[in-house]
């Protein structure tokens, strides 16, 4: 009882300081504002496909396929990639098909305007798998449960705005795919903020974590 009184008081302890520690608070800020962009297009682009003029049910399936790839292909990118550069890509490319979908469907092309509703949709569920292995290398054990449960709830923030924002469709067909697409692509450019993480060690404390992420920046700048 006196061992899981102490490792609960650790624990407070520990989420406390990503609070106080600005980089750690600024990250956590970070994450939260991307997964929020992605959270929107993940949740919204399907929820606004009606106003494509396709079959919803024939979308619904196609949508559910196009996730199958994303966990073959996500760490394909984390292999090649460094971090950083490819949520930042990924947003850029996901965000565009969403703004290009809307376009083309003020053109009457149902087809390709479709064929990017899936694209945005795709390039929104490897942004998430990208920030889930992400998130692990920018914060310490201490306080990665936290910090995981953090990225979830900017994810959830963002698909709980998708409704009011799809409803934008009932008076401007379409436009909704454009204001996701703009989001991802607008928030994704927080990624900046981010340090790049590919190939460090992950870590146990706070202290150790300012240790490794010191020896990173001084390693970059030599």
């Amino acid at each position: 009882m006196f061992v899981g009184l102490l490792l609960a008081q650790e624990s407070s302890s520990s989420i406390k300081e990503l609070f106080i520690r600005k980089w750690a608070f600024r990250r956590i800020v970070v994450v939260m504002i991307i997964m929020f962009g992605l959270g929107m297009s993940y949740y919204g682009v399907p929820l606004a496909v009606r106003d494509i003029k396709v079959n919803i049910y024939l979308s619904e399936a196609l949508n559910a396929m196009v996730e199958l790839p994303t966990f073959v292909i996500t760490p394909i990118l984390l292999e090649k990639f460094s971090r950083r550069s490819t949520v930042l890509v990924n947003c850029l490319i996901g965000g565009a098909a969403g703004v290009f979908c809307f376009v083309l469907s003020l053109f009457g092309r149902t087809n390709i305007a479709f064929a990017l509703e899936l694209a945005s949709f795709f390039w929104a569920r490897i942004g998430f798998n990208l920030m889930a292995v992400y998130m692990v290398e920018l914060f310490p054990t201490c306080v990665r449960n936290f910090a995981t449960t953090m990225l979830r709830q900017g994810l959830v923030l963002g698909g709980a705005c998708c409704p009011l924002i799809a409803s934008i469709g009932t008076y401007v067909p379409s436009l909704s795919f454009a204001v996701f697409g703009l989001a991802m692509s607008g928030l994704g450019l927080f990624t900046l903020l981010l340090p790049e993480t590919k190939g460090s060690s992950l870590c146990d404390t706070m202290e150790a974590q300012e240790q490794r992420d010191q020896a990173l920046k001084t390693n970059h700048s030599c």
